[in-house]
């Protein structure tokens, strides 16, 4: 367990599962040897975001960066979308925190939102009718679904 306060509020304890669950991705990442994080381990996918473990960190992090100007969209904030480059899995780990914390810096001061003002933020999105309660459920599943997709690559290709 983490030394880190909780923070306070829905939001606030959506942002800390957010989080835990990058924190677990970016521990599976920090095994992974340079080989096997370049490697490709689905050739035969249509999906070009799921052939390696490094495309997946690519498509985890551009899709966060995604959510996370959504959510900067329903607080009515501007979205900014910084560059990135990863090519390993030391720039995976930077990359990951660097969104989280510009996650983190966006909704700064909107911890405590109440039921009505987290409903007030339901628009339409790319993904359908949305909330900022559920884009942070929506980012949380997508980074376990990734992390168990490259368990998976790394115990059948072993």
């Amino acid at each position: 367990m983490s030394d880190k306060p909780f923070r306070t509020g829905a939001i606030g304890a959506l942002m800390d599962e957010y989080e835990r669950a990058s924190s677990e991705l970016i521990k599976l990442i920090e095994t992974i040897p340079a080989d096997k994080f370049v490697r490709i381990f689905d050739p035969k996918t249509e999906d070009e975001h799921c052939r390696s473990i490094k495309s997946i960190i690519i498509h985890v992090t551009d899709a966060a960066y995604r959510y996370a100007n959504q959510i900067r969209v329903f607080l009515a904030l501007v979205p900014v979308t910084p560059e990135f480059k990863i090519e390993n899995n030391k720039d995976a780990e930077r990359a990951i925190n660097k969104v989280l914390t510009f996650t983190a810096n966006s909704i700064e001061g909107f911890w405590n939102l109440t039921d009505d003002q987290i409903l007030a933020t339901r628009q339409q999105t790319r993904w359908g009718q949305y909330d900022i309660e559920m884009m942070f459920e929506h980012a949380i599943v997508h980074i376990l679904r990734h992390r168990r997709q490259i368990e998976k690559f790394l115990k059948t290709n072993s």
